[in-house]
């Protein structure tokens, strides 16, 4: 289970400096949002801390909208967005291409959730993909692609929030973890620039002392790329 906060305590206060520095690219930069672009969005940024557990995508035994009202987890992070193959820059709800960004995939129960008060969080990555070359910023070598999927969950489902999961292979590939910052940048002055509120959170590793050198290092190009974080989840089932 995952406890989000703005700021989490166990971060190092040299991270907590990174955070702050991290600023929404200037401009109004589309990645081809085209009709799109007019379009306002039902989406209400999240609470400042909010209980999100997992909710796996390729569970397919239990419903989305039913277990979360069942459970009482108005927010749920939907775990995991992947390409279906490496060099792709198409994503699926867990790699699979029958399960694209679509209403038909899951907007019905998302709107359910919505309508009770809640949201979700969707996620790239997690180990699958970060060990496969299939999550989306590894495997796509466009960042205006990366960030057109990016754009594509906020006007299909009204998503606020995005997460990226780096673990593993992801975070020694400083391509890709340049070209995911340089598209959250990208997402954000688009989304300004179209009335969209979005928020983007990093899911890294750490020790008890702090994240690992190679996670805090992703923010670190986060705030070299000009890409706003506004959430850090820290790792710490490990």
């Amino acid at each position: 289970m995952r406890r989000q906060a703005t700021l989490l305590a166990a971060l190092a206060a040299g991270a907590t400096a990174l955070l702050a520095l991290g600023s929404t690219a200037a401009g109004a930069a589309t990645t081809g949002g085209g009709a799109r672009a007019g379009a306002e969005s039902t989406a209400r940024p999240l609470p400042d801390q909010v209980f999100a557990p997992y909710y796996e995508m390729y569970d397919t035994s239990t419903d989305l909208a039913a277990l979360s009202q069942q459970s009482g987890a108005r927010y749920l992070s939907l775990a995991f967005l992947q390409t279906a193959a490496a060099g792709s820059c198409t994503a699926y709800w867990d790699g699979d291409t029958s399960e694209p960004i679509a209403p038909a995939s899951y907007g019905a129960d998302i709107a359910a959730i919505q309508a009770r008060g809640g949201n979700v969080i969707p996620s790239f990555g997690g180990y699958s993909a970060d060990t496969t070359g299939t999550d989306i910023a590894d495997s796509c070598t466009s960042v205006p692609g990366i960030a057109q999927v990016y754009e594509s969950l906020i006007t299909t489902y009204h998503v606020s929030r995005i997460d990226l999961d780096v673990e593993a292979d992801s975070l020694s590939n400083p391509a890709g973890i340049n070209r995911r910052n340089e598209a959250i940048a990208l997402t954000e002055a688009w989304a300004a620039a179209h009335h969209q509120p979005i928020q983007f959170s990093y899911t890294l590793p750490t020790f008890p002392t702090g994240l690992t050198t190679a996670a805090y290092a992703v923010l670190q190009n986060a705030v070299a790329d000009g890409a706003r974080i506004t959430t850090v989840n820290v790792m710490t089932f490990d």
